[in-house]
């Protein structure tokens, strides 16, 4: 009996070692082995120990891996841990707690999928999206059917997948545009990520990849193209005609003369970059330009020459999924400054105040105040 009760004592406190391990702020390289050593326990096994760390340690103190790794760990308390991660509005990891809820598939979820396909960060409504095709909530489909016009193009995929998994072909045609996507930054194929994920899905459905491949160049993937598009047309003849405004490629060569990405698991994500035109560009694939005056631009280079003067040799901050990210042109090529949460160098804070008013001049309050919370989370720790 003694024996015993020294075995579980031991086995309690190497889980609880593991649950540390796998939300180490010194450790990060553990997060994943850790995590899955936690999975491979079992929901039922953990739940109390996870609940316990949570309440010592609060929700911010969970990593990333973890949190996706609660999509596997499968347990009442769990589940309705997960339901309150979603709901704090300061947890880190939103997004990565909604996919997990939606691998629990648990009917008493449903108002927080629904919730979620509303949310402001697209990583919460696609992992919304996937809950409903889990939930098989027929009710809902209203709602994603609408997610076909998101700005984000993993949600419309996402949208488009789950409305097929429930027979409609209606997002279809959005998975097929998408084969299209052509957008390069700074010589960054950004387009390929859209056209790969559609390629996949849609060779999968038709049992034929018509010799399309995403990673090549337009006229190599033009004939397999035309044959992806003569498919669709033979179920859908105006399919052109259904796609939703934001599902819409416009294909579009543009030089840029420099360029800045926000990235924010917490917060969502900014995107703008300046033409060699003089135009403001906002946006990610679906893109929205303003001509800047000649005083504002500037004003706007003067900004980027202070952040030119950053020594670009290190990253700053914390690592992690919400970064700021400039692209700097040095020569016939670009250089970036990479910049991590609480690690925003000398000479960058002005530009990032300047712009906020740009961007409310040309482009609304809404988008201003979005970038201005979200760049909170880069100001140099005091």
């Amino acid at each position: 009996m003694i024996l015993l009760l020294c075995l579980l004592a031991q086995d309690a406190a190497k889980l609880e070692q593991e649950i540390d391990y796998a939300n180490s702020k010194d450790k990060p390289q553990m997060h994943t082995t850790a995590s899955k050593r936690l999975a491979a326990r079992g929901g039922p096994a953990v739940a109390a120990a996870v609940e316990a760390f949570i309440a010592k340690n609060g929700h911010n103190a969970l990593s990333l891996a973890f949190t996706e790794t609660l999509g596997d760990l499968k347990d009442p308390k769990l589940t309705a841990r997960l339901r309150a991660l979603i709901a704090d509005p300061n947890f880190y990891w939103r997004p990565a707690a909604m996919r997990s809820l939606a691998k629990h598939a648990d009917p008493g979820s449903i108002d927080t999928v629904r919730a979620g396909l509303a949310d402001k960060l697209w990583g919460v409504r696609l992992g919304a999206i996937q809950g409903v095709e889990r939930l098989k909530d027929v009710a809902s489909l209203p709602r994603v059917k609408e997610l076909l016009g998101d700005e984000q193009y993993d949600v419309r995929a996402q949208a488009a997948k789950t409305l097929h998994a429930f027979g409609d072909a209606s997002g279809l045609p959005t998975l097929v545009e998408a084969l299209r996507a052509d957008t390069v930054w700074f010589d960054i194929d950004f387009g390929q990520i859209a056209r790969e994920d559609a390629w996949n899905f849609l060779k999968g459905l038709t049992g034929d990849d018509f010799g399309y491949k995403p990673w090549e160049g337009p006229e190599a993937r033009a004939p397999g193209l035309a044959k992806f598009e003569a498919w669709i047309a033979k179920t859908i003849p105006d399919w052109r005609d259904r796609l939703p405004e934001k599902a819409r490629v416009r294909a579009e060569k543009v030089d840029y003369v420099f360029g800045y990405e926000l990235r924010s698991c917490q917060r969502g994500d900014v995107f703008f970059r300046l033409d060699t035109q003089g135009n403001l560009v906002l946006g990610y694939f679906n893109l929205e330009k303003a001509k800047l005056t000649p005083d504002e631009l500037k004003s706007l280079m003067a900004e980027v020459e202070k952040v030119m003067k950053v020594d670009r040799s290190q990253p700053y901050g914390e690592g992690g999924c919400d970064y700021e990210q400039f692209y700097l042109k040095a020569g016939p090529r670009f250089e970036k400054l990479w910049i991590g949460q609480r690690g925003r160098p000398d000479g960058v804070e002005s530009f990032v105040k300047f712009t906020a008013g740009l961007l409310k001049a040309k482009f609304g309050e809404k988008v201003a105040e979005d970038y201005k919370h979200s760049s909170l989370l880069f100001r140099a720790a005091e």
